[in-house]
């Protein structure tokens, strides 16, 4: 047995060592998000995917246009449909070319700061990773701004190494396009400015991604201004997201939308939220920033540990209903389909991030990838903080996961060359290196448990 599992140990190792490997693990990616895609094409569309196939649809028909949605995904799925038509099929496909972008993005990054083979390891990863193969086939932000923020954190790298137009120029039009997709990410657009500042110290080179940025958001101020004849901050729904998050009705732990649902809305706030939407879009959005404020500053203890509620909920993981397959499949069989794809996802989510934290405590200085932690750690809270203060749960981290994989892949391959004993080396040998990963460890179990307790037994859904 042990011979068995030698020799295919050896044949994965050497098919992740071929430089054409990634070419097989982007055609099977691209295969089975085909024949998932096949048995799901016109089922309905659900969460935010309607909204933004309707805001599509009104750019597509020059309808009366509402901006109430961030308009990157619908104006993506405005030029799709312009070149192959209005449908379903063809709005949930639009998410397979993203989806090999996003790959291509994380091979290039983890082929730059370690080896082919942890590359290849990375996007072959991603490729059964259940969340990244249901979200590649609906027309949603969650791989268009993993996409982006790969993207961001490969160029800029790319440009503190060679300063040119080029990274520079990727990297403003990556910045812009996430600021379109989710509007929170502009503190990811002020952590680049920093980076850039910090390891290359020019004033000119580090606020020019920003200036990209810029140019590309004022477009599309532009023309909402043109549709509406008003001025739109990119869209109408930005402080809406944070006044949920921040009321007297929030529930301490379960902010997001849904869980709220579940827990029951009260009359009281039913009432607040009737009298805001009669008023106009502009007045509206302003009145949810006044009242989340004020209420942030009357009672800032309960802000602060909403806010260290929404960072663990962050990092739960996704429970799957297996909505797609509500068409295909029978009431049993779906469940027994959700339970199992939810395990899959644990196995998948709870493997990366304990081997990235036992990489965080073992690295050396003066590896690679040690060098790039600030890139990855720094963007990986830049985008996440906007969803700890107002609204989090875990599909919230669908761009942040596959930064974090990084440090787990690279781990991964240090494994596949060496023994644990060689490799976990600078844990073994430092007491305080290795009581603070247990200590993260387990911070990050305690977040699963408590996770595991809202979703199952607290919230009836």
């Amino acid at each position: 047995m042990s011979v068995v599992l030698n020799s295919g140990r050896r044949c994965f190792v050497k098919f992740l060592e071929w430089n054409r490997a990634v070419y097989i693990v982007l055609a099977t990616g691209l295969t089975l998000r085909v024949l998932a895609l096949s048995l799901v094409a016109h089922t309905p569309l659900r969460n935010e995917a309607p909204g933004y196939m309707g805001m599509a649809a009104q750019l597509l028909h020059h309808q009366n246009f509402d901006p109430y949605w961030p308009p990157g995904v619908p104006c993506y799925l405005y030029l799709v449909q312009k070149l192959f038509g209005e449908s379903i099929l063809v709005a949930r496909a639009s998410i397979l070319p993203i989806y090999l972008i996003f790959t291509v993005f994380l091979f290039l990054f983890v082929r730059r700061v370690a080896t082919l083979r942890a590359a290849n390891l990375a996007a072959l990863i991603f490729v059964f990773y259940p969340p990244y193969v249901r979200d590649s086939f609906n027309p949603s932000t969650e791989y268009p701004a993993a996409a982006c923020v790969m993207g961001i954190v490969l160029f800029m790298t790319l440009a503190e190494r060679k300063p040119t137009i080029i990274p520079i120029a990727l990297t403003g039009l990556a910045m812009g396009a996430l600021i379109l997709i989710r509007p929170s990410s502009l503190l990811l657009a002020g952590f680049v400015c920093y980076y850039l500042f910090r390891r290359l110290r020019n004033v000119q080179i580090a606020m020019a991604p920003l200036a990209i940025a810029a140019i590309l958001v004022s477009a599309w101020l532009w023309e909402a201004y043109t549709l509406t004849g008003r001025f739109v901050a990119i869209n109408d729904s930005n402080s809406q997201n944070f006044f949920w998050g921040n009321n007297p009705y929030t529930p301490l732990y379960a902010t997001w939308g849904e869980a709220q649902g579940e827990l029951g809305i009260p009359a009281g706030f039913r009432s607040l939220l009737a009298g805001i939407d009669r008023e106009s879009p502009q007045v509206r959005d302003r009145l949810y920033t006044e009242l989340a404020l004020g209420y942030v500053k009357s009672r800032p203890g309960l802000f602060v540990v909403r806010t260290f509620n929404r960072a663990r909920a962050y990092f739960g993981f996704p429970v799957h209903y297996a909505e797609p397959l509500k068409d295909v499949l029978g009431t049993q069989a779906r469940m027994r389909a959700a339970i199992l794809i939810t395990l899959a996802d644990v196995l998948f989510y709870w493997t990366l991030i304990a081997l990235a934290i036992v990489f965080l405590f073992n690295t050396q200085k003066t590896s690679l990838v040690s060098d790039c932690r600030l890139a990855l750690l720094g963007a990986a809270v830049a985008y996440a903080l906007p969803y700890w203060v107002s609204m989090s749960q875990p599909r919230y981290n669908f761009p942040v996961v596959p930064l974090l994989a990084v440090f787990a892949v690279v781990l991964l391959d240090l494994l596949l060359q060496a023994s644990a004993s060689e490799v976990l080396l600078p844990i073994r040998e430092s007491a305080r290196r290795r009581y603070g990963m247990l200590l993260v460890l387990a911070a990050f179990a305690y977040i699963q448990i408590e996770w595991i307790y809202v979703n199952y037994f607290l919230l009836r859904g």
